[in-house]
């Protein structure tokens, strides 16, 4: 009788495996229909939901790990075809825009060039308080607050009002003789303080928000500010800035974008081979 009851559940034990298997095995075909059909993210959550339901299932998960290989293979080759396309429509919005800019870079000192529009070089600007705007290779943009006078102000901040009186504010950048830092000339002080990465705090999207309205800026000191309206060519400077920064930004992040799935596309070639 013990014979007989073993027997029986061995046969039912080895009937739920091999069903369990086929059902496995189902699931990968379904997977694999859907690479086929060029639908990988179907294929993707199949997969998953197969190595889910069927974790004892060796040879079918084995086989399912070489078909996920595929599938993201061809999620790879996606999307650097869509980063080809896209850098070749960005490309050529920036070489429509560069004309525009002035690009400098001091092999001596700067791993990175940036741009500056033609209305904001330096010889153009002397002996004014005004906001310089310019952005990097990588499109990250900064701002930079430069007074001119005939004593220092110590400004360390700047604050931007619209009419509405709503405003914005950068970080403070203490006095350290590069971000912040103070020259004279025949008796005249210009200070310059420069807010990049990210210490603008949204004063940068702040006026290009107000780019039609009348801006008023104050340069923030311990004593007394120091305040003039925004010139409305440097408005217009920034504006042409933030453009462009969107623009190398997304070339930037495509290129990168673009090694990353050449990389990878790389390693899963080579696993596909074995």
């Amino acid at each position: 009788m013990r014979r007989v009851v073993f027997t029986c559940m061995t046969l039912l034990l080895f009937t739920m495996c091999n069903q369990d298997k086929k059902r496995a095995e189902g699931m990968l075909a379904e997977a694999q229909a859907y690479y086929e059909n060029g639908q990988p993210e179907a294929a993707r959550k199949m997969l998953d939901s197969m190595k889910i339901a069927h974790p004892k299932q060796p040879e079918v998960l084995l086989e399912g790990l070489q078909l996920m290989r595929l599938v993201e293979l061809q999620e790879q080759e996606r999307n650097l075809a869509f980063c080809d396309s896209m850098l070749i429509v960005r490309t050529a919005e920036m070489e429509a825009m560069k004309p525009l800019f002035v690009y400098e870079k001091d092999p001596e000192y700067d791993d990175v060039g940036r741009y500056l529009d033609q209305q904001q070089v330096l010889e153009r600007n002397l002996k004014r308080s005004y906001l310089r705007s310019g952005v990097n290779e990588h499109g990250e943009m900064y701002l930079a607050s430069v007074y001119y006078g005939s004593g220092r102000i110590h400004h360390y901040q700047l604050k931007v009002t619209a009419p509405d009186n709503t405003y914005a504010e950068t970080a403070v950048i203490p006095e350290d003789g590069s971000a912040n830092f103070a020259f004279e000339d025949l008796g005249m002080t210009t200070e310059v303080v420069t807010y990049q990465s990210g210490k603008d705090n949204g004063v940068i999207s702040f006026i290009y928000n107000h780019k039609d309205q009348g801006l008023n800026v104050e340069l923030i000191t311990n004593k007394k500010n120091y305040r003039f309206a925004m010139n409305e060519g440097d408005r217009k400077s920034l504006i042409k800035t933030f453009d462009f920064a969107a623009v190398l930004s997304d070339l930037d992040r495509l290129n990168k974008e673009r090694q990353k799935a050449e990389n990878r596309i790389t390693y899963l070639q080579s696993k596909v081979a074995q």
